[in-house]
């Protein structure tokens, strides 16, 4: 391998020679106009026969299709239990789009190198792992409390209102300034670090390595911040199957949901041991009451469909016995089925979710409310009956002794 000096660019970017062929790769900002305009340049001189993409297939897919949310069963989504990985993705590109200034969007370099690789009938290849693997790899590598710290983030991205500069933007460039995005984040979160940067810079190298087995000139287009981690992975050929399996759940995962369920249980048996009947049958209707009523009260500030508010009530008290009975899972189900959202309501998230109302009036994030509040709502009567249930049990055993 060796390095050439032949690519004149304003952009970050690094050309190298691989088993006879040659890589050129532009790290770029994903919403900068520049970024845009060198790789529309690249490509023209350059004339690659094979073009790289940092997209997965399915990204791919969709930025291919541009009426792919025409295509997207909401209720489909929620019925397979993949609202965390829409949510997700929903977030970061509404995100984004906040960042775009006039008529960028996010990842317009990509469709660029897509639009231009096509004109000069080049090589397309998505390179970049399946978004759904790199979440769920880094979702289920940090504890309960981490997913929660890091999903507020990405929901607090949403509600905040930042100003970018073009200047900003190009900033955005700079490999020191990427990294510093993470190396911020407290050692606990190096693991999701490691998942969303370190494990995809071995990939991505891996991948547009791989090409160059069968193509003579290889043009990639990847973010800034990748720029640096492929060049020290991409001369050694490397195995990356490992980086495409799914973590399996431990000893804890399995045991933890029947743990709280046992508790429960056995606190209800010791209420009708120690206080009868009446007392234990008293328990059991406020374990109702409260954990419905506070679900049911989430489903309605999230201005759900009667239904979806009544289904909430119901599945509340049984949540906690029953994995696949969930009030945020029942009612958000219910709710896309009756109030399917809009081509347009997807088309509007970067701008509805800039007001705080906005939230309610776009059917997509109107569904995920009526998701997660009744899901709160539940998990706040869990605590309030539970410790009422314990601190009788308290004073039963004090009086017994």
């Amino acid at each position: 391998m060796s390095l050439l000096q032949t690519i004149a660019s304003s952009e970050p970017i690094r050309s190298l020679e691989l088993n006879g062929s040659q890589i050129i790769i532009l790290g770029t900002a994903h919403i900068s106009q520049k970024s845009i305009d060198e790789v529309s340049r690249i490509i023209q001189e350059e004339k690659p026969d094979t073009v790289c993409v940092e997209l997965c297939a399915s990204r791919m897919r969709s930025v291919q299709d541009p009426d792919h949310w025409k295509k997207l069963d909401i209720f489909k989504v929620f019925k397979e239990r993949k609202m965390w990985l829409l949510l997700s993705s929903l977030i970061l590109s509404s995100f984004q789009k906040k960042l775009g200034h006039g008529n960028i969007r996010p990842g317009d370099e990509m469709r660029k190198a897509i639009d231009e690789g096509n004109k000069i009938h080049a090589k397309i290849v998505p390179v970049d792992r399946e978004i759904s693997t790199t979440l769920k790899r880094a979702w289920w590598n940090v504890g309960f409390w981490s997913r929660m710290f890091l999903f507020s983030t990405l929901v607090s991205s949403l509600i905040a209102k930042e100003e970018i500069s073009p200047e900003k933007i190009e900033e955005m460039k700079s490999d020191d300034v990427l990294k510093d995005l993470f190396s911020q984040l407290p050692s606990r979160y190096q693991s999701v670090k490691n998942v969303i940067i370190d494990e995809r810079d071995s990939y991505l190298a891996q991948r547009i390595r791989e090409q160059a087995a069968v193509g003579k000139k290889i043009f990639a287009v990847v973010g800034a911040g990748h720029l640096e981690g492929i060049m020290k992975n991409i001369s050694e050929d490397r195995n990356i199957e490992h980086l495409d399996i799914l973590p399996t759940k431990g000893f804890w995962d399995i045991v933890r949901p029947l743990l709280f369920p046992a508790i429960i249980i056995s606190a209800f048996t010791a209420l009708y041991w120690f206080g009868g009947k009446e007392e234990g049958q008293e328990f059991l209707v406020r374990w109702i009451l409260v954990k419905g009523g506070l679900a049911a009260l989430g489903a309605i500030i999230a201005l759900a469909h009667p239904i979806s508010i009544l289904l909430a009530f119901i599945a509340a008290p049984i949540g906690n016995f029953n994995p696949i009975i969930k009030p945020g899972w029942v009612a958000a189900l219910s709710e896309s089925w009756f109030r399917k959202p809009l081509v347009e309501d997807f088309e509007k998230l970067g701008e509805d979710t800039e007001t705080f109302s906005g939230y309610w009036k776009n059917k997509v994030t109107r569904i995920f409310l009526v998701f997660m509040l009744p899901q709160l709502g539940s998990s706040i009567g869990t605590f309030i009956v539970s410790k009422q249930i314990f601190d009788k049990i308290i004073k039963f055993i004090g009086a017994f002794f």
